[in-house]
């Protein structure tokens, strides 16, 4: 039998591979089935490599295109392997002016997506220079990491129609379907925008990568194209503790799409409810935001810790007793998170700890864990903490949550069957000798 190869992957996102930012992380750990020499990554932010995962980067910046207005010459900057900072302690080189644009850009008002798309359609951003570092590479396939932004699907597009390449389109957040026409004119303009190159990229797409059921189930009616669920994968905590030695109320992750509010609810709750050794929760994020840092306070029954290094995380989750899994309940956040899955889910489910599971019932990371049994879930800030001490007060009850957390980790986030299964996605995609209908 002729032996499939494993294609060359050039991959298109916002975020740069990276071992600690969400994003980075997750698409680095999805696409680890290949050899790094068989993935080349372009990208729009000013993080810089920090993993050798991948061999080939190459960056183009808002920064890069806004100096082409002038210039009417392309910028960006490609990175080899010599030049990739594995010692780095974060991807992340925004500081001072930077960071506090990057924070204001992060409230994604209309205003600010149709500024950065138009930024983008003004600008010089494709190059001789760019062509042939991608003609180097020789790619079987574009994997697009999708977003809210027009312009990448835009760039996707347009290298994928140059170099006549098939495109795998990865959705893990919902912006096409779960919000409702708004009654600004602004944003209607940039969604009509949005869509537009959406659709252009998923008619040279191969198969739609989905984050959930409820997300895969829409998606193949709405764009007609083969759909399939990869659920975040994650490795088994190698610092689990013994129930006995477990201590602590802990969340983990990004404080994004007003999570925030319910954290502090909850741990405002808690606070009040004096639960000895429970009564607040230690929050481990990289957020700079000032205005969520703010609340993140001792009244509010918060321990805010900042960011640690994905190994201090495994203990800090190997050591917990409880994690936190939540999402805000106000409409405008339900309808962004309605078919996401957070990519912290599978650490949580290794962990060993108990998941507390507090947001709307009906979004999917919500009914995904209630329907395994996989956690203790509430929509009420009370009967969550009553169900809590319950599970303190019976091991079983407490075993139970644990047990069928790690059974639902075995079965859709263990690492070793993910890679493998994207692999062959991957080589279905591109078009080389596979044997199995993946779709």
């Amino acid at each position: 039998m002729e032996k499939e190869r494993e294609p060359r992957v050039l991959v298109i996102s916002h975020n740069v591979f990276s071992e600690t930012g969400n994003m980075g992380k997750t698409m680095k750990d999805m696409l680890s089935c290949l050899q790094p020499e068989n993935l080349a990554q372009l990208y729009f932010h000013s993080e810089r490599p920090t993993t050798k995962c991948c061999l080939k980067y190459y960056r183009i910046t808002d920064t890069d295109v806004l100096h082409s207005l002038f210039s009417r010459k392309a910028g960006g900057k490609s990175y080899g392997e010599a030049e990739i900072d594995e010692t780095a302690v974060s991807s992340r080189t925004d500081s001072g002016l930077k960071a506090g644009i990057y924070q204001f850009a992060r409230r994604r008002t209309p205003s600010i997506y149709i500024l950065r798309n138009m930024l983008w359609k003004a600008g010089v951003w494709n190059s001789v220079k760019l062509e042939t570092w991608i003609s180097e590479f020789r790619p079987d396939l574009i994997f697009f990491a999708s977003g809210d932004y027009s312009f990448a699907y835009r760039v996707t597009e347009t290298i994928a129609k140059k170099f006549d390449l098939p495109v795998v389109t990865w959705c893990c957040d919902d912006h096409y379907i779960g919000r409702p026409d708004h009654e600004s004119i602004l944003y209607r303009l940039n969604k009509r925008s949005l869509m537009k190159w959406v659709n252009r990229v998923m008619r040279k797409t191969r198969c739609v990568i989905t984050i959930s059921d409820k997300m895969q189930n829409d998606y193949r009616i709405k764009f007609q194209r083969p759909t399939v669920t990869m659920r975040i994968s994650a490795r088994e905590n190698r610092c689990k503790k013994s129930r006995k030695e477990r201590k602590k109320f802990i969340y983990a992750g990004n404080l994004g799409v007003n999570r925030v509010s319910t954290i502090v609810e909850l741990g405002s709750a808690l606070r009040k409810a004096a639960v000895p050794g429970l009564n607040s929760i230690d929050v481990f994020s990289g957020e700079k935001n000032p205005q969520i840092l703010a609340q993140l306070t001792e009244e509010n029954g918060i321990h805010y810790h900042g960011a640690v290094s994905p190994e201090e995380l495994e203990k800090i989750l190997g050591s917990a007793r409880y994690v936190l899994h939540t999402e805000a309940f106000d409409e405008k956040s339900k309808l962004r998170t309605r078919y996401s899955l957070s990519t912290k889910i599978g650490e949580c489910l290794q962990s060993g700890a108990c998941i507390l599971a507090y947001g709307p019932q009906e979004i999917s990371s919500m009914e995904y864990l209630q329907e395994h049994s996989a956690a203790i879930c509430s929509d009420k800030t009370e009967q969550l903490i009553r169900l809590m001490m319950e599970a303190e007060k019976d091991d079983q009850k407490y075993d139970m949550y644990v047990r069928n957390a790690a059974e639902l980790a075995e079965k859709n986030h263990n690492q070793e069957k993910n890679r493998a299964r994207m692999k062959e996605l991957l080589i279905h995609a591109a078009d080389l000798k596979t044997e199995r209908d993946l779709y």
